[in-house]
């Protein structure tokens, strides 16, 4: 992990939900400020626990954090959607007057609030966007639990395919001879569809509509380039994904089932995280202390087993995973602290630990 740390330009942190994935990503993100580099570390995950436990503000701006520990930088941010989409639309479309009248559009405005795949857009443009800045040496990406990650991953494309310039044409002029291949996909019923909403909702829809793709010829084409050079910065050698997970054995079977998709995508998989893997008091090993041993109390030495007992099954499927894992990236199993992490200190141990923990893999 430390050599990662070193080394990558980005990490993209993916796993389930519940599994300490965004605490993880902080961890490691101040980790790797304490090795002298400059870290952001960027959230879209929809509990913004991250914002609480790094105590950032309301408004979305990356926020310098302060601590004695960090020889580099440490940088942290939640990602807000509609701000970042209303951004881009703004360098992209140069003229003041086109991106305003873009901004105001009610079929915009639902599109970049609410649209499958605008949230996964402005989170990889925000990722890309302080990438081409030059200002981080690393950037840690936490993303959305593994249900939605996959999607995650290929949302962008599929919103690039929405503003196509044959789709758009076709609603520029949907009377237009020269239809191609819409024409086959939409057919002629599409003007009986368009005529039915315009009853329902009044002749504003159409109007915002034709609108709507008419002024986005400034820019569509640079959400489809910015698109494609996201997907380059994924699978390139400097990004490397971490798969964090849980010992609970559900989790587990989401993480390689993940771990498959990853290598499917053609993105690396450089890390394994096993998180709460087994107590801080117990011994990884799942021996018991020597001063434990020697007590003469039976009540004591009883539950101590039992303890021992559960941990022991439960790592059974931690090594069936950590073993098919293994052959592919380094697994760190991670024990789960004495109380709960929610604030700064709290991150700072988790780090102490995963780097004590990378050490000794």
């Amino acid at each position: 992990m430390l050599k990662l740390l070193q080394e990558a330009d980005v990490v993209v942190c993916v796993g389930s939900g519940g599994v300490g994935k965004t605490t993880v990503a902080a961890s490691i993100a101040v980790l790797g400020a304490q090795l002298g580099r400059r870290v952001l570390v960027l959230t879209v995950d929809p509990s913004r626990r991250l914002k609480t436990t790094l105590g950032l503000g309301d408004q979305g701006e990356i926020t310098k954090i302060k601590d004695p520990s960090i020889t580099g930088e440490l940088w942290a941010g939640v990602i807000q959607p509609k701000q970042i989409f209303d951004d881009f639309v703004r360098r992209a479309a140069q003229k003041v007057e086109l991106a305003e009248k873009i901004l105001k559009n009610k079929l915009y405005i639902q599109l970049s609030t609410t649209l499958s795949g605008s949230q996964e857009f402005t989170a990889m443009e925000k990722l890309y966007s302080a990438y081409e800045s030059k200002k981080y040496d690393l950037i840690i990406l936490d993303t959305p639990p593994t249900k939605h990650a996959i999607d995650f991953l290929h949302a962008p494309e599929k919103l690039s395919v929405l503003f196509n310039e044959k789709i758009s044409k076709w609603f520029r002029d949907p009377e237009g001879k020269d239809r191609g291949l819409i024409s086959n996909l939409l057919h002629t019923g599409t003007r009986q569809v368009l005529k039915i909403l315009e009853s329902l909702t009044g002749s504003e829809f159409i109007h915002e509509l034709g609108d709507f793709f008419f002024n986005i010829q400034s820019w569509q084409s640079k959400l489809q380039d910015r698109t494609a050079a996201v997907h380059r910065l994924l699978v390139g050698t400097k990004t490397h994904f971490c798969l964090v997970s849980s010992f609970d054995e559900a989790k587990l079977k989401e993480a390689e089932f993940f771990s498959r998709e990853i290598k499917k995508g053609g993105y690396q998989l450089s890390s394994v995280i096993i998180n709460k893997a087994y107590p801080k008091w117990l011994d990884p090993q799942l021996n018991a202390p020597s001063d434990q041993q020697r007590t003469g109390n039976t009540a004591l030495h009883s539950l101590w087993n039992q303890m021992t007992d559960y941990y022991r099954q439960k790592d059974t499927c931690n090594r069936s995973f950590a073993a098919k894992m293994s052959s592919r990236c380094p697994v760190l199993k991670l024990p789960e602290l004495e109380h709960d992490i929610a604030d700064f200190q709290g991150v700072k141990e988790m780090a102490d630990v995963i780097r004590q923990v990378g050490v000794q893999s």
